[in-house]
């Protein structure tokens, strides 16, 4: 039995010798729980996407918008985790870009990491006090996460106030000044 084991264990490793491009590579992030063992789901709709954007950040590994729309893939699956590895990769190459810093603070949040989701909008406004994006989105942070209705309500009004600040937008932040949070709230996403 112990001579088959050997047997066994030799063969392998002879076979790996001859075959090296069969390894496990450690360097691409893993898919997220439960996207494993979806069979032919993987060749059609999200998964196929996903596939293709790991296949073209592997080609352009220094490419912030591949980095950028991997990222907001897996945020769409709810994968915020899995969307952090890429944005803070995307934030690495390209740091002055709101939609990556943007979208950090939404993953961020997502996390449960309310201070450093903060401090991804606040370095948005720095750059451009008139990202109303930024600032609708530190606004309900603070409401939601921080609990702060007076700093709140400081960046909801500028929202409202904004001359660039498209109509949907404007009306989310009044409805979000008007309704304090109830127990267990969370804004909508």
């Amino acid at each position: 039995m112990g001579l088959a084991l050997v047997a066994m264990f030799v063969s392998s490793f002879l076979y790996r010798a001859e075959n090296p491009s069969r390894v496990v590579r450690t360097d691409t992030p893993a898919m997220p729980q439960g996207m494993g063992g979806m069979g032919g789901m993987a060749d059609s709709g999200p998964m196929k996407e996903i596939m293709e954007l790991m296949q073209r950040q592997k080609d352009e590994p220094d490419n912030p918008a591949v980095q950028l729309e991997l990222a907001e893939r897996f945020m769409m699956m709810g994968a915020y985790d899995r969307a952090l590895i890429f944005l803070e990769k995307a934030a690495g190459l390209d740091p002055d870009n709101p939609q990556i810093l943007n979208d950090k603070g939404i993953a961020l949040y997502n996390t449960g990491k309310a201070e450093e989701a903060k401090a991804a909008f606040e370095a948005i406004l720095a750059k451009n006090a008139a990202d109303f994006r930024a600032r609708f989105n530190l606004g309900l942070l603070y409401k939601y996460a921080l609990g702060d209705m007076d700093k709140a309500a400081e960046q909801l009004r500028a929202v409202m106030d904004s001359p660039a600040v498209d109509e949907r937008t404007r009306s989310q932040a009044k409805s979000e000044l008007e309704n304090p949070p109830e127990a267990g709230d969370k804004p909508a996403k």
